[in-house]
């Protein structure tokens, strides 16, 4: 038969073992604790952070929402400009064709009456009074061309005009020269063309062209001196 042997423990080192289990048991609390505090607060970090960015994204997407708005409400009114531009345009083509072809029978007709007149000059006894009035007619017929061309300049002008304000400057320029075909000596055409390619083009040797031949044309402009200030800033060599 086995012995059973029996261990007895004092009641101070059981004490001792208890104390000692309470207090890892305690510290491993604290440590789980803090833990889970630091945890708490690295996510409430990362939810403010969150927060924040999604405060962020939406404010963008309102600016582009507002920003998309301004971009239609502008392009509807640039394009109603276009629109209204081009139907004056449209107009003032065909009142100018109009006088055109008004023109063209007026001339035939004046020939016409050149040639008869050239005809009967022989059987006419005061020749001199055929002659003057053959170059009356002629006259007549330059006077009608000149005419023309005066108000087919002043028409392409004020479409460039018109197209600046409208800020197409590309449709200005093209518009200003077709002007200049029909007018070459409007110093006014000159001048807004300088303005153009120096502000708009950044083209400063077309811009100095066209500033001097304005003061060519226009040699007792008021604004002479200021003209010619921009010609020389336009001719310094840029640093």
């Amino acid at each position: 038969m086995k012995k059973v042997i029996l261990i007895f423990i004092p009641l101070s080192v059981i004490s001792l073992i208890t104390t000692a289990f309470l207090f890892l048991n305690t510290a491993t609390l604290k440590s789980q604790l803090l833990q889970s505090k630091t945890m708490i607060q690295k996510t409430q970090e990362e939810l403010q952070r969150l927060q924040s960015d999604k405060e962020k994204i939406i404010g963008e997407k309102d600016k582009l929402k507002a920003d998309a708005v301004s971009y239609v409400a502008l392009n509807t009114k640039i394009q109603d400009e276009q629109e209204r531009l081009q139907k004056s345009k449209e107009g003032m083509e065909k009142l100018i064709k109009v006088k055109e072809k008004e023109l063209k029978a007026t001339k035939q007709k004046i020939q016409e009456l050149v040639k008869a007149l050239e005809k009967k000059k022989d059987e006419l006894s005061n020749q001199d009074k055929v002659f003057k009035e053959r170059d009356n007619l002629r006259k007549k017929i330059i006077s009608l061309d000149t005419k023309l061309k005066q108000e087919r300049a002043l028409y392409h002008y004020n479409l460039g005009v018109a197209y600046s304000q409208a800020k197409f400057y590309d449709e200005a320029v093209g518009e200003y020269k077709e002007s200049l075909k029909y007018n070459p000596s409007n110093p006014d055409a000159y001048y807004n063309l300088g303005l153009l390619y120096e502000n708009v083009k950044q083209d400063s040797v077309k811009a100095v062209e066209h500033f001097q031949k304005y003061l060519e044309l226009k040699p007792d402009a008021k604004d002479k001196g200021e003209v010619t200030g921009w010609i020389k800033k336009l001719k310094r060599p840029s640093k």
